[in-house]
Parts: C-alpha cells; structure tokens; sequence
C-alpha cells in the first residue's frame, strides 16, 4: 500500500495545507498572546511544525507494520509507546536546541521554551494520536476496500460458474436421438442425412459459443431454434409443427443465450412425444412498455403420465433469469386445456458482460 500522503495531489495539499493552517495558529498564538517579536514567533512556529510534519510523515511506516489483525496487542501498544517516545524527544529537543542558540541573548524566550515544556509535549502527544488515528482510518477503508472488491469478484465468479452449469445442461437424450436418426438415414436417405448432420453440426456450435458470451439477439436465437426443431422433426415427421409469429422489431434484442432452447425441448418432451395427435408448437414475440413480451404454447395431452424430469427446464430458465436480472418474477406458465403457455417478459436493458 503506498502512503497515503503521496497517493495524489489532493492527499498531498491536505496534509501540508493542514500543516500550514497549525503553523498559522502556532504564530498567532506566540505572537498575539505571548507578545514575542515576529522573528522569534515565525521561528518557533516553523521550525516546530516543519519537524512535525517531516515525523508525520515517517510515521505512517509505523502504523503501517502494526496494525491490530497482523500483530500482538502488547507489541502495539510497545512500538507505539517507543516511537511517541522517541519523537517527543527529537520533537522538543532538537528545536530547542536550534531556538535557544539563535535566540539566545533574548532571555524571556528561553524561559518561555523551558515553562512551554510541558504543553509542547502534550501537543505532540495530540498530533502522534490524530494522525496515527487517521493512518489506521485509512488502513481499515482500504481493506474494507479491497475486501468488498474480491467479495465482488468471488460473487461474479460464483454466478458465472452457476450460469455456465445451467447453460451447458444439453439434453443428451437429443444427441442419441439425432445421431440414431442420421444412422438410419444413410442407408435409407443418405442426402437426408448429409443434411441433418450439417444442422447438428451448426447447432451443436451455437450451443458451443455460450462460452464466450451470455447475451445473443433474438434473431440468432430464433435461427438455432429452428436448426434444432428441424432436426426433431427428422424424427416426428408431420406430428411435429411448428410456427413463428415474430414483430421485426423484436429481432435485434439481446436476450440471454440458449434462454428458449429449454422451453422448446420441453414442449416437444412432455408435449410430442406424449401425443398420437399432430402437436404444434408457436411462438409470439413483440415489444411493449421496454419488455420483450414472448410466448411460447405447445399442445399435451392432460392424461399422459409425466416424463421423467419434468419442468426441470422451467427452473433451469427461472434460475438464470433470476442471476442475471436479480428478479425470478419474469417468467410464467399457464395451462389452459390442452394447451401450455410459457410468458416470458425480457427488459430492454444494458447488462455489462463479465470479460474473462
């Protein structure tokens, strides 16, 4: 840590502007109330509070290497006990000394320097009490400082570790899938499944990119939604449809990055894959009043049994939300018959992404 004193232009004219201002006082004081010459006040004042200032300075050093949490109580009160010790001596000696040969064929004044003893030194003992105060002042804002500063970091490092983990949770039920059905396609359609595969190497990298950033527009988003309902519908062939209802307006928006890949999965899982019915999926997407304003409705049957696992994805969403927009209140989900709604509502805000 470097001394406080230094640390820029501001610290440096309070310390000597402090200094000047006790300087001043000392003057007046020697010369209205004592009544001595102006030599011989502007003497006493400077010499005293220029060698207090100088000490002041060098006892930062002091404070510095015995603060209360790194050393013993005793060894504090010690050093402390020492070096007062030892600056009431260089304090009042040496400007004695100094004084009372420049000034020694005037005899009040040295009576005043030996009855002014006394004060001098309960001065001193004043000035070594404030100023080693205002050093341990400092001392604790600056670790309390740096201590709130790595807290910070500790926290931003948490939330991006909980956000990749819940960013990363790619259903591998959908791999399998994906891959059994390019299998059977090569014999059966190996065009087909030359172009599955460039789908699933296309999605596969988008879900990648996640490590290097947390926000997309909603166009990418949209485009890999797409890549991967394709790839199902390989799969499901007509039972599965699909369609977008998107305001052009809403296509340049960040949201957070595989933020709808979840609710899609989860529509086809616990909606698709439950039905012998044709099943369609829609989303809605518009602006108003600085939200993004999505919804997304997919068809299930009511009387199926639940798969294993069901709205683990819906929390997954709620929980990254709540991360990075410190509220869980912006996603809901409503059944209404046959039929389930996701309502997301995104605010149109800046968020500052962490740079690793």
């Amino acid at each position: 840590m470097h001394h406080p004193v230094f640390l820029n232009t501001k610290s440096i004219s309070i310390y000597f502007g402090t200094w000047i201002l006790l300087a001043g006082i000392h003057f007046s004081i020697v010369y209205f109330f004592y009544g001595f010459p102006i030599d011989i006040s502007v003497g006493d004042s400077l010499i005293f509070n220029t060698l207090f200032c100088v000490i002041g300075i060098s006892m930062w050093y002091i404070v510095r290497y015995s603060v209360p949490d790194k050393t013993n109580q005793m060894n504090i009160f010690f050093n402390h006990l020492t070096f007062l010790a030892l600056i009431l001596v260089i304090w009042i000696g040496l400007p004695y000394l100094i004084l009372n040969t420049v000034f020694s064929g005037f005899k009040p004044y040295h009576d005043f320097l030996i009855i002014s003893i006394p004060y001098r030194m309960i001065s001193g003992m004043l000035f070594y009490a404030i100023l080693g105060m205002t050093y341990y002042l400092i001392i604790y804002y600056s670790n309390l400082q740096e201590k709130v500063k790595t807290e910070s970091r500790l926290r931003e490092i948490l939330k991006e570790t909980e956000l990749n983990m819940l960013k990363s949770q790619i259903n591998p039920h959908f791999l399998f899938n994906s891959l059994n059905s390019i299998s059977s396609l090569t014999i059966t359609n190996p065009e087909k499944a030359r172009d599955m595969v460039i789908k699933l190497s296309d999605f596969l990298r988008y879900s990648v990119s996640m490590n290097t950033t947390r926000f997309t527009t909603l166009e990418n988003e949209l485009a890999n939604i797409e890549r991967y309902l394709e790839i199902e519908k390989v799969r499901f062939g007509d039972k599965l449809q699909f369609g977008f209802n998107i305001d052009e307006s809403c296509k340049h928006y960040k949201i957070p990055l595989m933020l709808l890949q979840p609710l899609f999965e989860n529509a086809i899982k616990h909606g698709v894959y439950e039905s012998t019915e044709q099943v369609k999926i829609e989303m809605v997407c518009k602006y108003s009043g600085g939200y993004l304003e999505i919804s997304i409705v997919n068809d299930f049957d009511p009387n199926a049994h639940p798969r294993k696992g069901a709205g683990l994805g819906i929390k997954n969403i709620r929980e990254r939300l709540r991360l990075l927009y410190k509220t869980d209140k912006l996603l809901k989900t409503v059944v209404e018959g046959t039929k389930f709604f996701v309502f997301l509502s995104l605010p149109n805000i800046e968020i500052k992404e962490t740079k690793e």
